[in-house]
């Protein structure tokens, strides 16, 4: 048997999930896809966009300090998960082992 909150919580759920929604779709949606519209446009802020197409990616991907980015990036992260993870684990070890006098 369902309780009488449970039933008006069936009915009115979408009231509660309208606000999360709304800011997912102002706080993420909007942004990104204005983000993917912007990439093939050539513009500076204070003209309009002109369609350019792939020429963006194209010169993104050519540029070696693009390639020299994601190996920097990919190599900072591995090291630091690393190290966060050597850390915690001594922490947790030390933690986690009998004290003497105890």
């Amino acid at each position: 048997m369902i309780s009488m909150s449970g039933k008006a919580i069936r009915k009115w759920w979408w009231l509660f999930a309208l606000p999360t929604f709304a800011a997912f779709v102002v706080g993420f949606l909007v942004p990104f896809i204005m983000g993917v519209y912007l990439s093939f446009r050539k513009f500076t802020t204070v003209t309009d966009g002109k369609f350019v197409g792939f020429r963006n990616y194209y010169r993104a991907l050519k540029d070696p300090h693009l390639v020299y980015s994601f190996l920097f990036t990919t190599l900072f992260a591995v090291i630091t998960t690393i190290i966060i993870n050597v850390i915690a684990f001594a922490i947790a070890y030390m933690l986690t082992k009998k004290f003497k006098g105890t």
